[in-house]
């Protein structure tokens, strides 16, 4: 087992239940409640769930690896989406005149995936607390 990868899914995991749990009242309530109009209005409703779906999938396969079938591929694929994510999420809110204090979404996926990085590296060294 990959020790840290399995920490790695544990964090993806807690930010898909902060998405889920916390971002729902604070952000997809008050959108439905919304004067937008309901294309755009639903569209965006729409991509929230994509988001929850993505993240808890990121999380599924991360733990996935970490306790039953390793597989460096998914972890790399994984890892290579959350940056992405986390780069777009860093660099928007600057470049539409919002604070990190308003829009700090970002800055959650890096956590997540500076400890998948990490889980890579011990991997290849062949370091303690991976598989054999």
């Amino acid at each position: 087992m990959n020790k840290i990868h399995l920490g790695t899914g544990i964090g993806a995991a807690a930010l898909a239940a902060l998405h889920t749990f916390v971002g729902t009242p604070e952000v997809a309530d008050p959108l439905l409640a919304s004067t937008l109009e309901d294309q755009a209005k639903y569209i965006n409703f729409f991509c929230w769930h994509i988001v929850t779906i993505v993240l808890w999938a990121v999380a599924a396969g991360y733990l996935w690896s970490a306790l039953f079938r390793h597989s460096t591929d998914l972890v790399v694929f994984l890892t290579v989406m959350m940056a992405g994510i986390g780069v777009w999420g860093v660099l928007l809110p600057p470049s539409v005149g919002l604070s990190y204090k308003t829009m700090p979404q970002g800055w959650l996926f890096f956590p997540i995936v500076t400890l998948a990085i990490f889980g890579l590296i011990n991997e290849k060294q062949g370091t303690v607390g991976t598989r054999a």
